[in-house]
């Protein structure tokens, strides 16, 4: 199955073979969604309703953590985020299958929070929880992501992690540690607790982002039959989609001018989705092929919602909307389609 997922992916221009190996980079489409997974994970660790969190800059934890400190008046809890570049790990088991061996490079998308080390337990508990729970946020299928036992090491560090089930095998997606006594730390370091002074523990994120991407499609694919015919979709969550919507122009359009006036009509409301930030997709195919071959495509690729637009719409202003996940089409007025669309992925 993982390959039939990477071969599908590989057309869609998603992901790209490298050579001979069993190596891939990331194609255009990809990268979008590689990109939105990355603002999805800062909005949730950085932008973080609760507790101030600061960004690291290349390597630079040790002179984050001093500005940060002084910064927080030495008062717990505060976070660091950072994106660390580690070399890539190779694996002896062969039969043992990791996302990130695919890869060349290994980049680390990483959040440390440190708190008193009367509170890490409880945080440390609370964060996995919670880590869980925006994982499952985005998937079609919640119940396939799992927490591991914990273990304990000689130095005190505890670890767990977040996995998710496959049909090959159970993929590691994320490591939750709690530390006794952070890296670059010295055991001097003491924070204020009102008029007391703590010391810090810290309860540490790391999300490789390969895995993160890899994760993110096999978890949305789906390959069915619908109506006597097999339908491979990308059930993507549409904070995640790279392209939230794409348009159909009908192919019972009779006369030239008025597909020449609806494909004007597409660019139109293509331009205004766009300048409220929703990546939109319009391709020359839009009128040239039908709406099966064109909603293949759009299901290949995990577009949310295409915009149907025939001869009607420029009589009575009425579009279909139709949902990727469900098939369904609903009518809405090309007047009310923008903020219709915005409110709908403004929401998770």
């Amino acid at each position: 199955m993982f390959n039939i997922i990477i071969s599908s992916c590989e057309k869609q221009g998603f992901l790209r073979k490298l050579g001979s190996e069993n190596r891939l980079k990331l194609g255009p489409v990809g990268s979008l969604l590689l990109q939105n997974l990355k603002t999805e994970w800062h909005n949730n660790m950085v932008i973080n309703k609760e507790n101030s969190v600061f960004l690291s800059h290349d390597d630079d934890f040790s002179n984050t953590f001093n500005f940060v400190k002084n910064m927080c008046s030495f008062k717990l809890p505060f976070g660091i985020a950072e994106c660390v570049k580690n070399k890539r790990e190779c694996h002896n088991n062969k039969n043992e299958m990791d996302f990130e061996q695919f890869f060349d490079e290994s980049i680390i998308l990483r959040c440390s929070m440190l708190v008193a080390h009367t509170d890490s337990t409880r945080f440390f508990y609370q964060w996995q929880r919670q880590r869980k729970m925006w994982w499952r946020k985005f998937s079609p299928e919640p119940g396939r992501y799992f927490l591991t036992d914990l273990k304990t090491d000689s130095n005190g560090t505890q670890t767990v992690q977040i996995q998710t089930k496959y049909s090959w095998n159970s993929q590691l997606i994320e490591t939750i540690t709690l530390n006794p006594l952070p890296k670059d730390l010295d055991e001097l370091d003491k924070f204020k607790e009102g008029k007391k002074t703590v010391q810090c523990h810290s309860v540490v994120s790391d999300i490789n982002i390969y895995t993160m991407f890899l994760n993110t499609i096999c978890d949305a694919f789906t390959d069915s039959e619908y109506k006597g015919i097999q339908r491979t979709v990308l059930r993507f969550h549409r904070k995640l989609a790279p392209y939230k919507i794409s348009f159909a122009i009908s192919s019972a359009v009779t006369t030239a001018s008025t597909l020449l006036d609806l494909n004007d009509l597409a660019l139109h409301l293509t331009r205004q989705l766009r300048s409220v930030h929703l990546s939109t997709l319009l391709l020359p195919i839009c009128s040239k092929i039908s709406l099966d071959a064109q909603w293949k495509l759009y299901d290949q690729l995990g577009v949310p919602y295409n915009i149907l637009l025939n001869e009607k719409t420029l009589k009575d202003g009425l579009v279909l909307l139709r949902s990727r996940d469900t098939t369904l089409k609903e009518q809405v007025h090309v007047s009310e389609i923008v903020n219709y669309m915005k409110q709908l992925f403004e929401n998770y």
